[in-house]
């Protein structure tokens, strides 16, 4: 009795153990992911409506699940912004912007790394897709609408704004889609195979 007892508490232990450095690890895989989203929006910042912050953070959220996506969307939007070359955005921006990213992270998450193992091309392409534009226009109406906030919001001002954007709108809302549509699930199926230990 005493010998299993002894087995039992050491099992426990080494899962405890195990579970510390699969904690760690998700930790530190996060961390970087961050720094990985931030360095790719500085790399692709002076090209007009290319962008691969959008993908790499629902990516994020694929392979660590739909809170830490969240918050690897939040972190890094926050922290690209902070360190932007054109300057901090402001408030009203700001809070579009995080609160945009977060919510891709979090879609990654829900959408999670099962769906690409378990869905083949081009059933997968195409859900991916429009999940990218989808998310792409409510980031583009966010950030859109806290332009506003100082002036008033009206359906009138708005209106007027998207359509003189909307060049720029259509442009990275297509790249995104295309990204999305490419991309994103072939690595969506590869990368929680090199990090199985990941949370999602």
């Amino acid at each position: 009795m005493q010998a299993s007892a002894c087995r039992s508490g050491m099992r426990h232990q080494e899962e405890d153990r195990d579970m510390t450095r699969m904690g760690t690890r998700t930790l530190a895989l996060s961390a970087l992911w961050i720094a990985g989203v931030v360095a790719l929006g500085h790399l692709l910042a002076a090209i007009p409506n290319v962008e691969l912050v959008t993908a790499s953070v629902f990516l994020g959220g694929v392979v660590l699940g739909p809170g830490l996506g969240g918050l690897i969307g939040l972190l890094s939007e926050l922290l690209y912004s902070v360190t932007s070359p054109f300057g901090v955005a402001a408030p009203p921006l700001l809070v579009a912007q995080v609160l945009s990213m977060a919510v891709t992270g979090m879609a990654g998450g829900i959408v999670g790394r099962d769906y690409y193992r378990t869905h083949r091309p081009p059933t997968s392409h195409m859900v991916t897709a429009v999940i990218g534009l989808a998310l792409t226009v409510l980031f583009d109406l966010l950030t859109t609408a806290s332009f506003l906030v100082f002036s008033g919001i009206t359906l009138q001002r708005l209106g007027a704004t998207l359509l003189f954007g909307l060049g720029f709108y259509v442009a990275h809302v297509a790249w995104n889609t295309l990204v999305f549509a490419t991309v994103v699930p072939i690595l969506g199926k590869k990368l929680p195979g090199l990090i199985p230990w990941s949370s999602a």
